[in-house]
């Protein structure tokens, strides 16, 4: 686990960007800002629950590292569309896929560790607290939690999953030819290796109820702007339609 000044506000922590994201270094180690500053507010929320606490805080580090993780990837990729080898293209893509399946599994860790702490919480309150101020307690130590994860998730998971997709879609190169300039202008991924990368055995990929949680959260969430599902459903389509369109085949291939 990173050091626990990321946690503290060591006064030893410094301040940086990578040009997309702020971030706090300590020593040889990095940590997002906005997750820095969301265990923070989890270490000081008003209930006992150090168990329930730590998971979290190890989601949030997991999340961390995903991050600089995919930041590397993405700058790897780089000028590496390999228009004349289909073979190249596809590992690529392949391997991009995996990285997607894993962030869907950081997420959801991400989650299960929100839902067990509002069960703590809950708890907590009920035990401490009666009638009117019992409400109050549930209120604000709700809305704690909320502003933990909320920007976790759009200000942490959602800059990883974007990074990766930069990754499949990286700036105008001079390699790059007419089709692949035209799909990344107009958004459309559909370039040969992405049926691969969909129908890969084991491509664990990002599901409607994965969607209805961080709706959730976003729409109880303090934040100003945390429409993530929504970005998701409108800027890549290509990752989420084919899991649905399974599904609506399901049955009648059952029935077959």
């Amino acid at each position: 686990m990173v050091s626990k000044a990321f946690f503290t506000g060591s006064k030893y922590l410094v301040e940086d960007n990578d040009g997309r994201n702020d971030y706090l270094r300590y020593d040889d180690e990095r940590f997002l800002a906005v997750l820095s500053t969301a265990g923070r507010k989890l270490l000081q929320a008003p209930f006992e629950a150090d168990d329930r606490k730590a998971a979290y805080l190890k989601s949030l580090v997991r999340l961390n590292e995903a991050y600089f993780s995919a930041r590397e990837y993405e700058n790897d990729a780089k000028g590496r569309y390999y228009k004349h080898d289909d073979r190249s293209e596809r590992r690529f893509r392949i391997r991009t896929a995996e990285r997607f399946s894993d962030l869907r599994d950081d997420l959801r860790t991400l989650l299960a560790a929100h839902d067990a702490l509002v069960e703590a919480a809950a708890d907590y309150v009920d035990r401490t607290y009666d009638g009117a101020e019992r409400r109050r307690a549930r209120s604000a130590v709700r809305s704690t939690l909320l502003a933990c994860t909320d920007p976790a998730v759009s200000e942490a998971w959602y800059p990883t999953f974007e990074a990766y997709y930069y990754s499949l879609s990286p700036g105008e190169l001079v390699a790059e030819d007419r089709e692949r300039r035209k799909q990344r202008i107009e958004g459309t991924e559909n370039s040969r290796g992405i049926a691969e990368l969909l129908d890969k055995p084991g491509f664990r990929k990002l599901t409607e109820r994965d969607l209805r949680r961080i709706r959730q959260i976003n729409r109880e969430s303090p934040g100003s702007d945390a429409r993530v599902w929504k970005r998701l459903l409108e800027d890549y389509g290509w990752y989420l339609t084919h899991e649905r369109e399974r599904e609506r085949a399901a049955p009648g291939d059952e029935a077959g």
